[in-house]
């Protein structure tokens, strides 16, 4: 079996990297019809082909809400017959139900249910609820919805300028300001129906899934930037004559670095390939796997560099610490990486 990736796979990675080096993937405003122009929200791509996309956007910290759009809201929106066009995310977490997307598709998935929880249906239509911790809320155009209607589970479309967006945490003080999150209020907002009760668990899962292998290519992607700036500067950095990355104490945790790095990317690779061909409980697996090995490497990454560059890796002007900050918010995305670890656990010893 082949594993190497296709001619146009490598394209479209060198095409995604060629963009962002130009620094033009920021939120001006002309980004997202870039975006769309360059064919990155096409029906035609693939879970491997969203991961290499999302491993450069790593690279670059891109701002973007592309992978909330393809991922988070991109199932639900394919399953109602609706084209990836304006940026969307997805409202799952609410204060008095799930809190994981995992527990929003149990919750699904649940033969029983409480009506009038988390962001309710009224007869008419319209939602009220609380969500939270929803990222891009404040950048993206629609919101998809997870919400208890009256046979369970359902996934709404709503208009994002309809809803009250909080931001949980402004400026310096998020975790990582390049990607809020906010609380989400819905008063009475007009909404439409994408997928049903019936379906709404196995669009839930194929969420999960995608969103959980991009982000684990995108930490990825964290992890390679961090680890080219703090190798390059052990090349170059002299001290005492010869440059840092001949002394052993610097060249042997980059190079064990190197090698968590690229076991990381095999296997994020792996889950990407995995959640088109092998749904279900293999996929799962792949996913969880890829998830636990990309956050430890992108978080081991961006702090062997910032150990590094010494004194000057500690400070606000050198950039390594938007990385760490990127780094932090994939590793705490959707619960820890300890209840991955756990989850995944679960899997592997139930089979």
């Amino acid at each position: 079996m082949d594993f190497a990736l296709t001619g146009e796979q490598e394209a479209l990675r060198d095409t995604a990297a060629k963009y962002l080096a130009d620094d033009r993937a920021t939120d001006d405003g002309q980004a997202w019809p870039e975006v769309t122009d360059l064919g990155w929200l096409d029906v035609e791509l693939g879970t491997v082909e969203l991961a290499l996309l999302a491993e450069r956007l790593g690279w670059a910290r891109s701002p973007s809400p592309w992978w909330a759009t393809v991922g988070l809201a991109g199932p639900a929106l394919r399953a109602a017959g609706r084209p990836l066009a304006a940026p969307a995310t997805l409202a799952w977490a609410w204060t008095n139900g799930p809190g994981t997307l995992g527990e929003a598709v149990a919750a699904a998935r649940a033969p029983a249910f409480t009506p009038g929880v988390g962001c309710a249906v009224a007869a008419d239509g319209t939602l009220t609820g609380r969500a939270i911790r929803v990222p891009h809320a404040l950048d993206v155009v629609d919101l998809v919805v997870v919400a208890t209607g009256p046979g369970g589970i359902e996934l709404r479309l709503v208009d994002a300028s309809a809803a009250r967006a909080t931001p949980a945490g402004a400026g310096g003080q998020a975790l990582d300001p390049s990607r809020q999150v906010s609380t989400v209020e819905l008063t009475g907002v007009p909404s439409t129906l994408l997928v049903a009760a019936d379906a709404a668990a196995d669009v839930l899962a194929l969420t999960r899934r995608r969103t959980l292998a991009l982000l684990a290519a995108e930490a990825v992607g964290v992890a390679a930037r961090a680890l080219a700036w703090a190798s390059g500067y052990a090349a170059t950095r002299t001290q005492f004559g010869a440059p840092i990355g001949a002394n052993q104490a610097v060249a042997h945790p980059l190079a064990e670095c190197y090698g968590q790095v690229e076991t990381a990317r095999s296997l994020a690779y792996r889950a990407a390939w995995a959640v088109d061909a092998e749904p279900g409980q293999v996929a799962d697996r792949a996913v969880l796997t890829a998830g636990v090995a990309a956050r430890e490497a992108a978080m081991t990454a961006c702090e062997v560099a910032i150990q590094t560059y010494g004194g000057s890796g500690f400070t606000w002007e050198q950039p390594l610490h938007h990385w760490y900050r990127r780094a932090w918010w994939l590793a705490t995305f959707d619960g820890t990486v300890a209840g991955t670890r756990a989850e995944l656990a679960g899997l592997l010893l139930d089979d």
